[in-house]
């Protein structure tokens, strides 16, 4: 009969890998709402000091950026010469005709410049500091959850487990399915006392520690409702006491679907 592991021995490859995703997105976000914060001097810099000037649309070219294999673009490109020799060039419009690009080229345009750059674009940039800043308060919210979720659920608990299993079975353990057999006096019983259910659900177990001390805690993984609901049931279950926590040791049969 088919079985699924539930609690330390359980594969969460897939589970650890979406945390780190999801912990690598608010982070680059994060960083970013804090750079566009500390941008806002530099926006508001040009928002003071930039010059209006006529500049010319010298030639247009495939535009690589935004083109994919069943839509062809043009992008025009202007150019200005200042009085002091800088030279500011930029994109200026993308077409989905090469002959409407192709129109384009010569006529003048109006564009913002920086005289203490070589900064160009056809609009002032808006800044805002308050927005910036709430904006960026906002996304430090999620870090310290994400960051958790990534610490604690995924790297620590992980390293935690596979301690607990070697503890089990020997320091050759390996996650395959070949059956090991538990080395002696490395797991006990316990009882499950309580289930709370969420996204995921959390079971408490009674149990004895390593030292014989009767505890009542929390597990430490994550189970599904199914799983839940199966050490729910089964009342008395495989754990591993290790130090200050224990693992779960169980396996629920698997629902073969026909």
């Amino acid at each position: 009969m088919d079985v699924k592991d539930i609690g330390i021995k359980k594969n969460r490859v897939l589970i650890s890998f979406l945390l780190i995703l999801v912990a690598l997105a608010f982070v680059i976000t994060f960083v970013f709402m804090w750079w566009e914060y500390a941008s806002q001097d530099h926006y508001k810099y040009l928002r003071e000091n930039a010059i209006e000037v006529e500049a010319t649309i010298v030639f247009y070219n495939y535009d690589y950026c935004t083109s994919d294999k069943n839509t062809r673009n043009w992008v025009t490109i202007y150019e200005y010469e200042s009085e002091w020799g800088t030279i500011y060039r930029g994109r200026y419009a993308v077409h989905l005709d090469e002959s409407a690009a192709k129109e384009e080229v010569g006529e003048k345009i109006k564009i913002y410049i920086d005289p203490n750059s070589d900064w160009s674009d056809k609009h002032l940039p808006s800044f805002d500091y308050e927005r910036a800043l709430r904006d960026a308060i906002i996304w430090c919210i999620p870090i310290p959850i994400v960051l958790y979720l990534l610490i604690y659920r995924c790297i620590y608990r992980n390293i935690m487990n596979n301690k607990i299993k070697k503890k089990v079975y020997g320091s050759t353990y390996n996650n395959d399915r070949i059956i090991h057999s538990p080395q002696p006096n490395t797991v006990s019983q316990g009882e499950v006392t309580k289930v709370l259910k969420w996204i995921v659900c959390y079971v408490k177990v009674k149990y004895e520690d390593e030292r014989g001390v009767s505890r009542e805690k929390w597990a430490r993984s994550w189970f599904t409702h199914k799983e839940a609901k199966y050490l729910q049931q089964k009342k008395t279950i495989i754990i591993v006491p290790y130090k200050n926590t224990y693992g779960i040791l169980e396996e629920r049969p698997a629902v073969n679907k026909e």
